[in-house]
């Protein structure tokens, strides 16, 4: 499969991506501590079926947009899917991963037109994740998102060395052992200073609404709401980020028509565990 890289000008940003294969396009979102390579074996799956694969780097996480974090929060990033999607002659299908999922699940949400068909990878839509800091144990899993946001202490630990990082991975998905070639990839991106900076401004926007952009607030409560278009929901049953138990009986924050999948012996990063069983169901999904 050859890989190349791209440009997609939008009104809001020029967004570097990769990009493969020709045919209708499918536009992948990656999360953290990840890269948009993470995607390449189910993109390998995609474009033997057809399909046109853009795998884009998240604002923030590329040379050309590292300054380019003005705004951190989880609207401004699911907007700037959607302004994709408009500049790639939307609505185009989307797959996103852990943040990635976030975006997908938000533009399902409050701009449904961009949207063609949906699915969301180890983190369930927003509408749906209420329940989960009511629950001791998966705030312990989540321990993530408290040190992120103390200020000093997160700065020292991310970038002392990538022991978090290959611990998040390890933890997340524990059965996944990765390719030296891309845990490099992984460590050479979150050894990076700036980029380490642009995830704690992202997580710290879970908490300050000061890090929102004020044009997009009124987009507030249609991203949160249960989306408006039917997602594919997939999970795995090991991961050690989000309890699998938070995929079930979730149907109030999902459109009819949703399904949801926990795809067993496969962690966070379940479409890098396992390709061929992703793969499966989203080309099943995205044909319908």
């Amino acid at each position: 499969m050859d890989i190349q890289e791209i440009v997609i000008r939008t009104g809001r940003l020029d967004f570097p991506a990769l990009a493969a294969g020709d045919g209708p396009v499918v536009v992948c979102w990656h999360g953290f501590p990840d890269h948009p390579m993470t995607f390449a074996p189910l993109a390998q799956h995609l474009v033997t079926s057809g399909r046109r694969v853009i795998m884009p780097f998240l604002r923030g996480f590329h040379p050309s947009t590292a300054d380019a974090l003005t705004y951190s929060d989880s609207i401004t990033l699911a907007a700037d899917a959607a302004a994709v999607a408009d500049a790639l002659g939307g609505p185009v299908d989307m797959i996103g991963h852990d943040i990635g999922a976030g975006m997908v699940g938000r533009v399902a949400a409050a701009w449904p037109d961009r949207l063609n068909r949906g699915v969301t990878l180890a983190v369930p839509p927003p509408a749906a994740l209420t329940k989960l800091f009511q629950d001791p144990a998966q705030l312990q899993r989540s321990f993530y998102l408290f040190l992120f946001a103390v200020e000093g202490v997160a700065e020292a630990v991310l970038n002392t060395d990538r022991k978090l990082i290959d611990h998040l991975w390890s933890t997340w998905s524990p059965r996944l052992v990765l390719d030296a070639a891309h845990k490099e990839r992984i460590h050479e991106m979150y050894g990076d200073e700036k980029y380490l900076d642009n995830v704690l401004k992202i997580y710290r926007a879970n908490f300050d609404p000061s890090r929102f952009d004020p044009a997009l607030v009124d987009h507030g409560g249609r991203t949160e709401a249960a989306a408006s278009k039917p997602l594919l929901v997939l999970g795995g049953g090991d991961d050690g980020c989000i309890d699998p138990r938070y995929f079930v009986d979730i149907h109030d924050g999902l459109a009819p028509g949703s399904e949801v999948e926990i795809l067993p012996r496969a962690g966070h990063f379940l479409h890098l565990e396992q390709p061929d069983a992703v793969a499966k169901l989203v080309l099943d999904w995205l044909s319908r």
